[in-house]
């Protein structure tokens, strides 16, 4: 779960200190697709971001459908 957090930490930096709009505005759209083909277009600071809160999040999910067998990965999407 402290992953998660530092994670969250690290992307409203990226949000409040390192991107320009124009930076910012294709690394939410990579987020909204959550695709990990739009990761291309980013910077090399936001790939390390985004392909560690895709690895992350799936890791998560991956890990709930294992012992719940549910999949949270449509969810996930939507938030």
């Amino acid at each position: 779960m402290m992953i998660i957090f530092s994670l969250i930490t690290t992307i409203d930096d990226v949000y409040d200190v390192y991107g320009t709009l124009e930076e910012l505005e294709l690394f939410t759209d990579a987020l909204d697709r959550w695709d990990i083909n739009a990761m291309d277009q980013l910077l090399e600071y936001m790939k390390i971001c985004f392909l560690a809160l895709f690895n992350s999040s799936n890791k998560i999910a991956y890990d709930i459908l294992k012992e719940k067998g549910s999949n949270i990965i449509p969810h996930l999407r939507k938030t």
